[in-house]
């Protein structure tokens, strides 16, 4: 969990806090958001429930919390990931930002909370915003920094988006409907391929 936008919590806060969300992870991704309780979360976490809810104020707010820390965490995950490449021409830096997103987004739980924030988002619009936000909007400002070596800023903006639509492609999609894909590692190597092309040509 990145802890940095919480310079208020003492350590002993923040180790407690950590503790909730991963609590939260167990209980959310396993039971989904209308099974679980705040008392399971409590329970996983090894924390009162008081504590939680001096934390988070409600069920939601937990939830979206836990949105913000997982969509962190992928974050962090891609700029270490990158910072490799940092050198790299476009094309090598677009193809390991999609391969580092093909592993991170089709890992059991990222699409399991996938799943649950599409199944939760009409009734908690916070829930898209949050996602979006520090989700999608990061990935894509990702490929748009390494595409405007090439392209003007606006041109980079449109094409990283167009690049992470091509890079998950169908094969995210059915894996976020649990439908089997068979030969995924293949499929998403043609879909880099094709979204590395689009987007630099």
């Amino acid at each position: 969990m990145n802890t940095s936008s919480l310079p208020d919590l003492s350590p002993l806060q923040r180790r407690k806090r950590s503790a909730i969300l991963d609590g939260a992870k167990t209980v959310f991704l396993s039971q989904g958001f209308g099974l679980a309780t705040m008392d399971d979360v409590a329970t996983a976490a090894g924390v009162g429930k008081q504590t939680v809810y001096r934390h988070f104020k409600s069920k939601e707010a937990l939830f979206v919390g836990l949105v913000s820390s997982m969509c962190a965490q992928v974050g962090e995950f891609l700029a270490s990931a990158q910072d490799e490449q940092s050198d790299g021409s476009p094309e090598v830096q677009l193809r390991e930002l999609g391969w580092a997103l093909a592993h991170i987004l089709t890992t059991p739980d990222n699409l399991r909370l996938y799943r649950a924030i599409v199944a939760e988002a009409e009734r908690l619009p916070e829930l898209g915003q949050v996602f979006y936000e520090n989700g999608a909007k990061v990935v894509r400002a990702f490929a748009a920094t390494f595409l405007r070596k090439r392209f003007d800023e606006s041109t980079a903006a449109l094409r990283a988006a167009t690049f992470i639509n091509l890079v998950l492609g169908d094969a995210y999609l059915e894996l976020s409907i649990g439908y089997t894909v068979p030969n995924v590692e293949a499929r998403f190597a043609l879909q880099i391929d094709e979204a590395v092309a689009a987007a630099t040509r």
